[in-house]
């Protein structure tokens, strides 16, 4: 496991590797200014100024690169200690060079997420926001983007400050009754303390709820695409991202694994996965992608259930939407250019298309992003969870305060209310950071990418 020592000074690249206009270089700490000017052509550096300069190697007494360095004075950074980011030409050449410079100089090397870290550490971000920065990053959706931005900005934060605040209202006057149990102070009755308790709960159940289209926003909707063999799987995934992706035969099973790409519609990303044909077989790799199949259609947030409609019996199809009542499923009838031989079979939501001919695919891609956001109630100025841990958090909150409800219901004292409140107030505390220990830290910063 990393050492993190925050009084050293760290460096690292903050833009991509590759071939591009420019790279930054980014160093933070309490020597970041000292060491950058060791490296600088140029005697002094004034706060939040962009100076045009050249890297200079002494050693090698050679100019690395024409330079704009800028110089961020502590605590007006992001991380909260002295940063200066130095933009260079992009590519594979300059940036690494100065960065091994500034290695030899007293830096070291960042490790992943160590200046978000440190802004989290130094009070810049709490860890709700370290996370949104993340998630920033790595967007690949306009709804996803305003998701993380709003949580960036607080939003998350203040939502949960709020409810910790109002309980902490109550525990704080419960544990003041018992301080001064013989004087006469203002109290609250426990039917007081139940209605505080349960609008606590109803806020806190708001938010758990919220996880479903949060975690959709930051990684997509998992769209799984069942049927039988030779149905049109694959021919719908390839119409959906309008290229082949898939290999394509009119022999049953092609598909022997699962295939997964992204598909943006409407704002929703969908993550589609192409799956083995579901029936019985005896070849043992088609079994195994039969069984990665059903694992997919378990995880799903939506199935596309293909059918073939020359099919003279549909009796696997109605099995399958029996057995699958709980999810939600679009009965997708394929190669609709061919005629419909069969009756159709009830099911809340069907289209037909032609995956051959490209037709229908508009109006399929429309109503699974009408069933997505409107199930998951995405859209507007969505505030939500969207991490495992969150709802774990929340799970153990609304817990502490059902127990809370089971002693106003026994009337036990004051003492034991206020230790079931605290303890709801512990795990709202692990969600933004305050009480968070180092391994969850650890788990999360190394998720980053090394430089941010």
């Amino acid at each position: 496991m990393p050492v993190f020592d925050h009084k050293d000074t760290i460096a690292a690249i903050s833009t991509p590797p590759g071939v591009g206009g420019i790279s930054v270089i980014r160093l933070s700490g309490e020597k970041a200014r000292d060491i950058s000017l060791l490296g600088l052509e140029i005697d002094n550096l004034e706060p939040r100024y962009a100076h045009f300069t050249k890297v200079v190697d002494a050693d090698k007494q050679e100019i690395i690169d024409d330079v704009v360095v800028i110089w961020f004075k502590a605590p007006a950074s992001y991380t909260g200690d002295d940063t200066v980011e130095i933009s260079c030409h992009g590519g594979y050449a300059a940036a690494p060079a100065i960065l091994e410079l500034y290695f030899r100089l007293g830096a070291r090397p960042a490790l992943p997420g160590e200046f978000t870290r440190r802004a989290f550490l130094n009070g810049k971000i709490d860890l709700l926001q370290a996370e949104a920065v993340a998630d920033l990053i790595h967007a690949v959706s306009d709804s996803g983007k305003k998701l993380a931005t709003r949580t960036l900005e607080g939003r998350l934060s203040e939502k949960v400050a709020m409810l910790r605040h109002e309980l902490t209202d109550i525990a704080s006057i419960l544990e003041l009754e018992l301080d001064f149990v013989e004087q006469e102070i203002n109290t609250l009755d426990h039917h007081e303390v139940l209605v505080k308790i349960q609008k606590a709960k109803d806020h806190l159940l708001a938010l758990h709820h919220s996880y479903s289209g949060g975690k959709i926003l930051r990684e997509g909707a998992l769209v799984t695409i069942a049927g039988r063999p030779n149905a049109g799987k694959s021919s719908v995934l390839n119409a959906l991202l309008a290229e082949e992706r898939a290999i394509i035969s009119h022999i049953p099973g092609t598909t022997r694994d699962t295939i997964e790409e992204l598909f943006v519609h409407d704002g929703v990303v969908f993550r589609l996965v192409d799956t083995a044909g579901l029936r019985d077989t005896v070849d043992p790799v088609e079994k195994i992608g039969a069984d990665r199949a059903r694992a997919s259609l378990f995880d799903s947030d939506l199935i596309l259930l293909v059918i073939d409609p020359s099919e003279n019996n549909l009796s696997f199809e109605k099995e399958f939407l029996l057995k699958y009542n709980n999810k939600d499923i679009i009965v997708v009838y394929n190669k609709s250019d061919l005629g419909m031989n069969v009756q159709p079979i009830a099911c809340e939501h069907s289209v037909s298309i032609s995956a051959l001919k490209r037709t229908g695919i508009l109006d399929l891609a429309e109503l699974m992003a009408k069933i997505i956001k409107e199930n998951h109630q995405l859209g507007g100025e969505t505030i939500a969870i969207t991490r495992q841990r969150h709802k774990l958090a929340l799970q153990n909150s609304l817990s502490a305060l059902e127990r809370t409800e089971e002693a106003l219901q026994n009337n036990l004292s004051n003492e034991f209310l206020a230790i079931d409140i605290r303890e709801a107030i512990s795990a709202l505390d692990d969600i933004t950071g305050l009480t968070t220990s180092q391994d969850v830290l650890n788990h999360i910063f190394d998720q980053f990418c090394i430089g941010k």
